[in-house]
């Protein structure tokens, strides 16, 4: 039989391993840093034109304050703007052009998707295919078209950008 005190300690050790995982699983849902497999990025016809979309179908964005080839968005930011991380081969697919396509190593030792120089990014407020929930964003956030440019809505500026 059982005693009393041993009973406690083995419940207490369930409890902590259940605490470590649920700690585990919510770490890793939150991840913003997520490789995609095989990275492909294509082109996607929009309310703004054609743009440059993942494999998923979701819309690409730069961030206008980052640097040529050199992303700044870090920390916090990478939350609501995950950086499009890929492990493996990029292919770029029809209407994209390839020698505009390469990949930059971010702080974690993780690959990000760059496009004419521009890191690239998703949105977490897209959850569907076709969303531009980011497009605009406080004038920094630009979904990208397959020329490597920002895409605007009409009249809306560019804060500053780079080429």
């Amino acid at each position: 039989m059982v005693s009393g005190r041993r009973l406690a300690v083995a419940l207490t050790a369930l409890v902590a391993v259940g605490i470590v995982i649920a700690v585990v699983i919510a770490k890793t849902k939150g991840t913003p840093h997520r490789a995609t497999a095989p990275a492909t990025v294509q082109t996607a016809n929009s309310k703004l034109g054609e743009i440059i979309v993942n494999r998923t179908g979701l819309t690409l964005y730069l961030f206008d304050s980052d640097k040529r080839d050199k992303s700044v968005c870090v920390a916090a930011c990478t939350r609501v703007w995950p950086p499009a991380i890929v492990s493996g081969k990029v292919t770029a697919g029809e209407g994209v052009r390839a020698a505009l396509l390469t990949t930059i190593a971010r702080g974690s030792g993780a690959r990000q998707l760059v496009y004419n120089g521009h890191p690239l990014y998703t949105s977490s407020a897209d959850t569907r295919r076709g969303d531009m929930n980011g497009e605009g964003f406080f004038g920094q956030w630009f979904a990208v078209s397959p020329r490597g440019t920002p895409v605007a809505k009409p009249g809306q500026k560019i804060s500053r950008g780079y080429s």
